[in-house]
């Protein structure tokens, strides 16, 4: 293989796992819309933890058992607490940035429902990943200039 071929082969990978890289940062920093569709057995529990920014919004509907709701903001503070309900309709607006914690138990005989969405953007350990691609990239496109000076 001549080293003009793997000097483009290089660079041009490396290009692409920097630009890979790149738009999946700008893309997790972004909240999107999760679904949170689901059920949970008679006595165990389930905890969401969607990371939201303000004004992002989760929409949450519980049915076909007896349950305590609870809502945690990221401080870990109680903004809403339901106990043995059988039936719930919550919109939760976020006022604060960082992870907030549905915490949900079945106290009832029956399968409990969840339906809705929630706004959630990405956990912090991707970024990790997403540095090794651009990293990656750069060591691809630094071998590619180095292959054509030989």
């Amino acid at each position: 293989m001549s080293s003009k071929l793997i000097f483009y082969i290089l660079i041009v990978s490396g290009i692409a796992f920097i630009t890979i890289g790149t738009i999946s940062i700008y893309d997790s920093n972004m909240a999107k819309p999760v679904s949170i569709n689901g059920s949970i057995k008679v006595g165990e529990n389930d905890t969401l933890t969607p990371i939201m920014e303000v004004g992002s919004r989760a929409k949450i509907s519980l049915n076909g058992s007896n349950f305590d709701f609870t809502i945690y903001d990221p401080d870990k503070k109680i903004i809403f607490s339901t106990i043995n309900r059988t039936n719930l309709s919550y919109e939760l607006v976020a006022n604060k940035s960082g992870e907030f914690k549905l915490a949900t138990q079945n106290t009832g005989t029956n399968l409990l429902n969840i339906n809705g969405t929630a706004e959630t953007k990405a956990i912090p350990l991707a970024f990790g990943a997403q540095m090794m691609l651009i990293i990656t990239g750069i060591i691809l496109a630094g071998l590619g200039i180095r292959s054509r000076f030989r």
